[in-house]
């Protein structure tokens, strides 16, 4: 009997972190959203815009902490085995982090001249942040499967957040290549360093995705064996 209600207590504890985990990933869009709109009120010196903007991504982030919480005090207080639980809890806080580097890159662009840097800077920015926007909406159809127990669709999503993330390094290196060849009296130095910061921030959001996607696709395995 005990063996039995432990085994039901486990799986009660398991599906209301994984529903968790669904939500706070379902919160990272709209965080990536307002981001995006951050960024082009940035360019186009809307500055009223883009302080709403912020507070609102900020917000987003405040809420997924406190979500990240009750996920973890979920988990600590759960009967799940070791091993899943730290998977599970490694998962919730690579989640965070992909909405502390959409934070990161608000408060970023709040300084960063982008609405005096080069078109062509300003593009790669804009391209950087749509392909960013894909891996965010590719990690949430990942852990979307995950729950739903389509490991191979699973699988295949988080395959498909790791080519994404690839194009975002690809631009980045083009970015950074556009930031060095700055020259003349239109940037200070410290105008360069916090645009290469802001675009730094904006490719590490692609990383923390596609560390979600390689956390989802162990537990995908594990779950498929």
């Amino acid at each position: 009997m005990k063996a039995t209600f432990e085994s039901w207590f486990a799986a009660r504890t398991k599906a209301r972190s994984i529903e968790m985990v669904r939500q706070a990933t379902r919160m990272l869009m709209p965080s990536v959203e307002e981001l995006m709109v951050c960024v082009n009120s940035a360019a186009a010196g809307k500055r009223d815009e883009l302080e709403s903007a912020f507070t609102r991504l900020h917000q987003l982030e405040r809420e997924g902490d406190s979500l990240r919480r009750l996920i973890i005090t979920e988990l600590a207080r759960g009967s799940l085995p070791v091993d899943e639980r730290r998977s599970f809890m490694r998962l919730t806080r690579q989640i965070d982090w992909v909405a502390d580097w959409c934070l990161e890159a608000g408060r970023l662009v709040r300084q960063a001249p982008l609405n005096k840097v080069s078109e062509e800077t300003r593009r790669t920015a804009f391209e950087m942040c749509k392909v960013v926007k894909e891996c965010v909406a590719g990690v949430q159809q990942c852990i979307d499967l995950l729950t739903d127990k389509k490991v191979q669709e699973a699988l295949d999503s988080a395959d498909r957040v790791e080519r994404l993330e690839e194009e975002v390094d690809d631009l980045y290196r083009n970015a950074r290549g556009l930031l060095s060849e700055i020259s003349g009296p239109e940037l200070t130095v410290g105008q360069i360093i916090l645009m290469a910061e802001f675009m730094d921030a904006i490719e590490n959001i692609a990383d923390r995705c596609e560390d979600v996607s390689d956390q989802a696709r162990v537990i995908a395995v594990s779950v498929g064996t």
